[in-house]
């Protein structure tokens, strides 16, 4: 019993709230995201930013290396979930 009431009291002293990246991302990412988080296409996205399409998934991989996730919708809700877009 006394070592459940101490684990409470201990994980009591723990902050909540979003957790923090490993890596941040950079200012030009966070353009990048967004942009992904519109209803705008790769192809759009790219023109407007004016890179390549290549560039703009190479962006896109970093983000999403540094979000965790996989795809693009997941990567649009897990960085408004952070509070960065």
């Amino acid at each position: 019993m006394r070592r459940i009431g101490r684990a409470l009291q201990t994980s009591g002293d723990e902050t909540v709230g979003p957790p923090t990246l490993p890596e941040p991302v950079s200012e030009r990412e966070l353009h990048v995201l967004r942009f992904l988080a519109t209803e705008l296409t790769g192809p759009q996205i790219a023109r407007e930013l004016c890179v390549s399409l290549n560039t703009l998934r190479t962006h896109s991989r970093h983000i999403f290396g540094k979000l965790n996730v996989n795809s693009r919708s997941v990567a649009v809700s897990h960085a408004a979930q952070l509070g960065l877009i």
